[in-house]
């Protein structure tokens, strides 16, 4: 596909998407701040969950996401994952429509903290199938500091993956593009707060 039906097809999913944001996702309020899990407050809240977890909405955001993925990267990566849970129906998604279009890509989780019983393993999936020397990619819902995606980071990093790129659906455009730069990683975004505020 070429860069011109690929830059289509996402314009024409993202329009479908915002909507579909806005009317399940998204909620302002300027005069009750929302607490978001940065301890920062803030006017705007994005629960994606409530589209994320719709099969429907959560595989036009997988496509648009694998898109975009087309368009940025030169060559599909390897693998794909993050901190659990945001990133998981994602990473799921586009795995799965990956195998579809005719490339694998493994998806892979990231816990919190690594478990305390059993192998004690922070990275779940089959990561392990893929050469650290690999192209891996780094996905979130939404990124405000960043502070997750760097999280996935650092624990790839300790099995000798060396992620270069991370991909969003919805950058709230407080630092996280920033800190992810310093930390050596390009972010992509689907959105920006920019798309949904009132004007």
């Amino acid at each position: 596909m070429d860069l011109n039906n690929i830059d289509k097809k996402i314009i024409q999913i993202r329009k479908n998407l915002k909507n579909i944001i806005v009317s399940r996702s998204y909620r302002e309020n300027h005069r009750e701040m929302y607490t978001l899990a940065s301890g920062k407050k803030s006017p705007y809240y994005f629960d994606l969950k409530q589209t994320l977890l719709h099969p429907q909405f959560l595989t036009e955001a997988a496509e648009a996401l694998f898109y975009l993925m087309l368009k940025n990267l030169r060559q599909m990566p390897a693998a794909i994952g993050g901190l659990t849970m945001g990133a998981d129906p994602l990473i799921y998604a586009i795995s799965i429509l990956s195998l579809e279009s005719g490339t694998l890509i493994y998806p892979f989780v990231i816990r919190k903290e690594a478990k305390d019983h059993g192998s004690k393993k922070r990275i779940e999936g089959l990561v392990s199938e893929v050469n650290t020397a690999a192209s891996i990619v780094l996905i979130d819902d939404v990124i405000t500091t960043g502070r997750s995606t760097i999280k996935a980071l650092l624990a790839l990093k300790e099995t000798g993956y060396q992620p270069t790129d991370a991909f969003c659906v919805v950058d709230r455009l407080e630092g996280g593009r920033e800190n992810l730069a310093q930390a050596g990683i390009r972010l992509h975004s689907l959105f920006d707060l920019n798309d949904f505020i009132s004007k």
